[in-house]
């Protein structure tokens, strides 16, 4: 409707920029091939797998959380574990990710130590969390010490699938508010470990499946490097929001000026993110503010030819994790 003496321009600033996901689990099966798809419920599993087959057990086990995912990926590759070469699985891995790369948790039916080795090779290479159940004592002192985004949880029952379990559990869950320790996962018994087999696992940064207090707990929420895997979630979280943020900025403004002004429209949109990680739990706080700090230079500091590239450098932030307590340690004293 015109107006003769108000006139209201409107422009709109909302192109849409993907954001990674960090919700969606992918299935690898491989009893026979099947194009990427997303399953929502274990009824539309039952119409590729039998019940009697291991990826329908699979995301049973997944599907039977509390919370879980809405969303469940699989893709399909006919292997033999047998006398298979765990190249084909990768080559798979690398050929589905130029057409589907928005899942962000891997896990898989296969259990042998040459297909989780080469499985956590691949994810190594990948903004992504690789998650597997072994029996084997072999592979979790080979892959200590070499993986940041696998995890690896022992169990004498590995086909009760407790890692995947456990990823179906945390992946509907905000980065930041939880972490792999003390997690109760349904339909998993207690590994039947004594305590010499638990430190020993706990020593080679793996985690087993635990009853402790009378509560069936997940025991140890490290990745195989021994960082805490909650941490590389929020390396990941932080890293992939901070990019999109700043590229909406740049591909929805007419232009971001490189003046004062202009660099201060990109360091908000990196305030923005830092705040948000500090709502969700990855960043600490002291007396309610977030302990993050953030420095920028002036136009004026920045070298001319860095400026005629229109590259702006040197924006850098430092946050302190917020991390959780694991371990409590109490010395008291009675008197009379």
């Amino acid at each position: 409707m015109g107006n003769r003496y108000v006139t209201v321009t409107i422009t709109r600033q909302t192109k849409a920029v993907s954001e990674k996901g960090f919700g969606t689990p992918l299935v690898l099966s491989t009893s026979k091939n099947l194009p990427y798809k997303i399953y929502t419920d274990i009824e539309q599993v039952a119409n590729d797998f039998a019940t009697t087959t291991e990826e329908y057990k699979l995301f049973s086990r997944m599907f039977g959380q509390n919370p879980r995912p809405a969303e469940i990926a699989v893709f399909g590759v006919q292997y033999n574990g047998t006398s298979g070469d765990p190249a084909v699985l990768v080559d798979a891995l690398n050929t589905l990710i130029q057409t589907h790369n928005d899942f962000y948790y891997l896990v898989s039916v296969e259990q042998g130590d040459d297909e989780i080795a080469a499985l956590a090779e691949w994810t190594s290479t990948q903004e992504k969390i690789y998650a597997a159940s072994t029996s084997s004592e072999t592979l979790y002192t080979m892959l200590s010490g070499l993986y940041d985004n696998v995890f690896l949880l022992v169990h004498d029952q590995p086909r009760q699938y407790p890692a995947e379990g456990l990823v179906a559990l945390l992946a509907p869950q905000e980065i930041g508010s939880y972490t792999w320790t003390f997690k109760t996962i349904q339909g998993v018994a207690p590994a039947t470990f004594d305590a010499t087999k638990i430190n020993d696992i706990h020593n080679n940064n793996a985690c087993t499946y635990i009853r402790e207090g009378g509560v069936n707990i997940t025991s140890h929420g490290v990745a195989t490097s021994g960082e805490y895997i909650d941490n590389v979630q929020a390396t990941h979280f932080i890293k992939a929001r901070m990019t999109e943020a700043v590229f909406r900025l740049l591909a929805t403004q007419p232009k971001v000026p490189y003046t004062d002004a202009g660099i201060a429209m990109v360091v908000a949109e990196v305030d923005n993110v830092l705040k948000q990680a500090f709502r969700q739990g990855i960043i600490a706080e002291e007396n309610g503010e977030p302990l993050y700090t953030i420095t920028v230079p002036k136009r004026a500091e920045i070298p001319a030819n860095t400026r005629a590239q229109r590259i702006l450098p040197d924006i850098e932030w430092t946050a302190v994790i917020a991390g959780a307590v694991e371990k409590v340690e109490i010395r008291g004293v009675l008197t009379i």
